[in-house]
């Protein structure tokens, strides 16, 4: 696990903090011993992934944007995690993209199997690395810094684990 240990502090912190100010219904339905901790939310979103490399390796998501009007867009794709923020490879040319330039909120979602769900609130900017995709085309990468994290997982020892 590359991320460092204020990283992980801070992203705990998060995860606290964003069960603790949850309406009743996330409360209800996400139980302390169902929530992951910060190392397991990172595991997560890094297993597979050669350490110390910021590679995509499939562990796919869901990025919702939203546009200046509204519009909601919804696409799979393998987001990068480094740093405790988000990198979304982005061909120049997408909807996506405009709809971060208008409309920085967007939200990260993925699941892998019963009960192991992630959603991750947070707000995007356009950075000015970019990531060479596999045919070539040379991809921008849009950093996305999570303002609420909501991630469960089965109780230690559930059968669903």
């Amino acid at each position: 696990m590359d991320e460092s240990p204020e990283t992980m502090a801070a992203l705990q912190a998060l995860i606290d903090r964003s069960y603790s100010t949850a309406g009743p219904v996330i409360q209800r339905g996400h139980p302390p011993d169902w929530r992951m901790s910060a190392t397991e939310f990172v595991a997560y979103w890094t297993e597979g992934r050669p350490e110390g490399q910021m590679s995509i390796i499939g562990r796919m998501a869901v990025i919702s944007t939203a546009s200046a009007t509204g519009a909601v867009h919804a696409v799979p794709l393998d987001p990068i995690l480094r740093d405790g923020r988000f990198y979304l490879p982005t061909s120049r040319d997408s909807r996506r993209l405009r709809d971060h330039f208008a409309n920085p909120r967007c939200a990260i979602s993925s699941c892998d199997g019963p009960y192991r769900t992630l959603v991750v609130y947070g707000t995007a900017r356009i950075t000015n690395e970019t990531y060479r995709a596999s045919d070539g085309e040379e991809l921008i990468l849009v950093e996305v810094t999570p303002t609420r994290i909501y991630a469960i997982r089965p109780p230690l020892g559930d059968p669903r684990a």
